[in-house]
C-alpha cells in the first residue's frame, strides 16, 4: 500500500476572498472538484469563491494577471504543461477526486438515431466514444466536432446545434438531457496552481 498526505495552506489575498479560476460554463467537471475544493477550504480567515472560463488558456491568463488567485486544472487536460512549465507558477496542491458520472446524452422525447447525426464532445473523454455507441454502429455515419467543455458539448445538444453529446450527468441535468448509454466516473487526478512569491521565479 502506498500512502502518502500532503498539506496545502493557499496564501490568503489581502481582499479575505481566495477565488478559484477553472473551466466553465456550470455543471463541468472541472466546476464540480471546485465545489469539492471550496468545502474543504473553510476557515474563518476568508472565503473561498469559483470563477469559471471558456478556456483553461483563459484559466491561465487569469492567474498571471492576478484576476484569480489559483487555478484548478485536470491532468485530462492535454496541455497541463504550460501551467507546470509557467515559471511564475508553482504547484500548489494535488488530489485525486472522481468526475461525475459520463454518457452520452440526447434531448428528452427525441429519438436516438445515429447515422447522418453529429456528436459533440470535449477532446478528454472522446476515448469513450466506442464504449458509448451501438456495437454494430457504423462510425463513418457519424460527425463527430470538438467542443471547449462538458457543459458547452450539453448545451448544444439543447440548442439544437448537435444531436448527442459526451458528458456528465450534471451538465445532463442542467440542460434537461437525458443519457442513452452511461460509461461511469472517472477518478480523476488535479492539480491546484497558484503564483509564486516574487523572489522565488526561476
Amino acid at each position: 500500500m502506498l500512502e502518502f498526505q500532503i498539506e496545502f495552506q493557499p496564501r490568503i489575498p489581502p481582499s479575505k476572498n481566495l477565488v478559484i479560476g477553472t473551466l466553465g460554463p456550470n455543471a463541468t467537471s472541472s466546476d464540480y472538484a471546485a465545489k469539492h475544493i471550496n468545502n474543504h477550504l473553510i476557515s474563518e480567515e476568508f472565503t473561498v469563491s469559483t470563477q469559471l472560463f471558456d478556456t483553461f488558456t483563459d484559466v491561465k491568463e487569469a492567474l498571471l494577471q492576478d484576476k484569480v488567485n489559483m487555478a484548478l486544472v485536470p491532468h485530462a487536460y492535454d496541455r497541463i504543461n504550460e501551467f507546470y512549465m509557467e515559471p511564475s507558477f508553482e504547484l500548489g496542491f494535488i488530489f485525486i477526486f472522481p468526475t461525475p458520472v459520463y454518457g452520452l446524452a440526447k434531448k428528452k422525447n427525441k429519438e436516438a438515431v445515429f447515422n447522418g447525426s453529429r456528436i459533440v464532445t470535449h477532446p478528454a473523454p472522446l476515448p469513450l466514444l466506442t464504449k458509448l455507441l451501438p456495437d454494430s454502429q457504423d462510425r463513418t455515419q457519424i460527425q463527430v466536432d470538438l467542443s471547449p467543455s462538458t457543459s458547452d458539448s450539453a448545451m448544444q445538444v439543447m440548442q439544437g446545434l448537435a444531436d448527442f453529446a459526451i458528458t456528465n450527468e450534471n451538465a445532463v441535468k442542467a440542460y434537461d438531457l437525458e443519457f442513452i448509454s452511461i460509461y461511469g466516473n472517472i477518478r480523476m487526478s488535479w492539480s491546484i496552481f497558484q503564483k509564486k512569491l516574487a523572489e522565488n521565479y526561476v
